[in-house]
């Protein structure tokens, strides 16, 4: 094998923490059943057992949610963003069709002999597909990559996770995937992951860039924690998941790999990741995409007793900050122009799904950013908007894609635009004092068109937490109250006209 399209694995990062939190479960599922059936042979057959999830087992805590973890001293959290998830799978000796082959948190590490299997989370209703898009931090699939009956076994031989619109970062070191393997501290399972550089008129990846090889030392060690499970089989005709092998209990870790660690540069488009097992040929780059010839994905794969990885179920992006990506088609192109000391903003879209706002950003320090325009329609094509207020220096645009159920789905790359002409034009607004002590603070504004503004301050999600109307005129002081109960923080003050335009943001800090 040439290692002209393998990447270093020295770049991974390990997971150093992880920030979770439970659901209840929503359903209640118990039935009697036997032992696993089919190879490998799960020695439990003859057995009968009592099978419970969700609501039966307890009405609380079921359903652990991954929310964050820390790598490289940094927090990543979890970007929404139009996402499918495949298994792709090929009949082996011992497997064939849908087999799941789950591992599940469960009351104990053991089960007797004809005795009660009870797992927190609910029962596996939908397929794994879907399963792997909830982020569950204490369900997961059991050797995925295993073939051979040595240890309990699968048919899949490659994962992809799929971004249909394409992806992008514009810090290709803020932006990552992570896989989290359940096992023993400091000895996880090795894998391989790959960038999807393009897809097939079908959705299907047709083409990679190098793959990256991850071991045992790129994953954190004993961080996310220790859980009892049992692992559970269901074949084709199968009443429901069986009794496979109860194990005592192992760790849950993870490591991150970022953009930058699969060769993807700045701005550039890729279309999601796919896993493979160490045994599978990765050149030429073709040999990924064909995940059917035998010659490139064996189906004799065999780890051993050990099986293999483990992943939990969680996919998806993963991110310092959403302004560091540009998620989806949806916005083909944006740009920003200076014309005579007002900005106007150009832009494209191109596929829009389920989106049903548009919002215009605008930010004085490319960092935090408050909407300008909304615009509570989305169509494709080209569009224009105009900001007749400019703030006097630098202004930095972006736009903000919102589906119906409240979620952003894409946000476009930033322009910024140095506003010249309004900072000759005399311009000023100060707030003080800032820090803000006693809940009164003062604006004074010089240069303003005499008429009506809103003073509007937002805390650093967004959320509007004063609306108060001014006069203004080429000079203008007055007091401000702040909300009773107003906690400390930094917030976003912003002076808007009659249109909603802000004209001017500053940063306040309330003590």
């Amino acid at each position: 094998m040439s290692l002209v399209w393998l990447r270093s694995a020295t770049a991974q990062t390990p997971v150093t923490a992880v920030f979770t939190h439970f659901t209840n479960a929503t359903t209640a599922t118990t039935y009697t059943g036997t032992g696993a059936t089919g190879n490998s042979a799960s020695g439990f057959t003859g057995n009968t057992y009592i099978y419970e999830f969700g609501t039966d087992v307890s009405t609380t805590n079921n359903n652990q949610i991954l929310d964050s973890f820390t790598a490289l001293s940094e927090n990543f959290h979890y970007q929404a963003a139009a996402m499918n998830v495949l298994f792709r799978r090929v009949n082996n000796a011992s497997v064939t069709g849908l087999r799941k082959d789950m591992w599940y948190q469960s009351t104990t590490a053991t089960v007797n002999s004809g005795g009660t299997a009870q797992l927190y989370p609910d029962y596996v209703d939908d397929s794994l597909e879907l399963l792997f898009t909830k982020r569950l931090f204490n369900v997961g699939i059991d050797n995925v990559f295993q073939n051979a009956t040595t240890t309990d076994n699968n048919n899949i031989e490659r994962v992809d996770v799929i971004f249909p619109g394409g992806i992008s970062a514009t810090d290709n070191t803020k932006a990552g995937f992570t896989v989290f393997d359940r096992g023993n501290a400091g000895g996880h399972d090795p894998f391989y992951i790959a960038a999807i550089t393009s897809l097939d008129g079908s959705g299907n990846p047709s083409g990679y860039d190098a793959a990256v090889s991850v071991g045992s030392a790129n994953y954190g060690s004993g961080v996310g924690g220790v859980v009892n499970f049992i692992t559970l089989r269901q074949n084709p005709g199968d009443p429901g998941l069986l009794f496979m092998d109860a194990v005592t209990s192992q760790n849950r870790d993870g490591v991150l790999v970022r953009f930058t660690d699969l060769g993807v540069a700045n701005n550039t488009r890729i279309y999601g990741y796919s896993l493979f097992e160490t045994d599978d040929v990765f050149s030429p780059a073709s040999a990924m995409v064909a995940y059917t010839n035998a010659a490139y994905f064996p189906t004799t794969t065999d780890n051993g007793s050990t099986g293999g990885l483990d992943p939990l179920a969680i996919t998806g992006l993963w991110v310092t900050s959403a302004s560091y990506v540009v998620l989806a088609a949806s916005v083909e192109s944006f740009t920003a122009v200076d014309v005579s000391g007002q900005v106007r903003l150009n832009w494209q879209l191109g596929v829009v799904d389920d989106e049903s706002t548009l919002l215009v950003e605008r930010s004085s320090d490319g960092a935090s950013y408050t909407t300008l325009m909304e615009f509570p329609s989305v169509a494709p094509g080209p569009q224009t908007a105009i900001d007749p207020h400019p703030l006097a220096g630098n202004n930095y645009y972006r736009l903000e894609l919102v589906n119906a159920a409240g979620s952003v789905t894409a946000y476009s790359q930033v322009c910024s635009i140095d506003n010249a002409v309004a900072a000759a034009g005399g311009l000023s607004l100060a707030i003080y004092p800032n820090p803000v002590r006693n809940g009164q603070l003062m604006i004074a504004a010089q240069g303003l068109t005499p008429g009506n503004y809103v003073l509007r301050l937002y805390d650093l999600s967004g959320t509007l937490v004063l609306s108060q109307e001014c006069s203004g005129g080429p000079v203008m002081n007055q007091a401000i109250s702040l909300p009773d109960g107003l906690g400390a923080g930094i917030y976003s003050a912003q002076l808007a006209d009659k249109q909603g335009h802000a004209i001017f943001i500053k940063q306040v800090l309330v003590e």
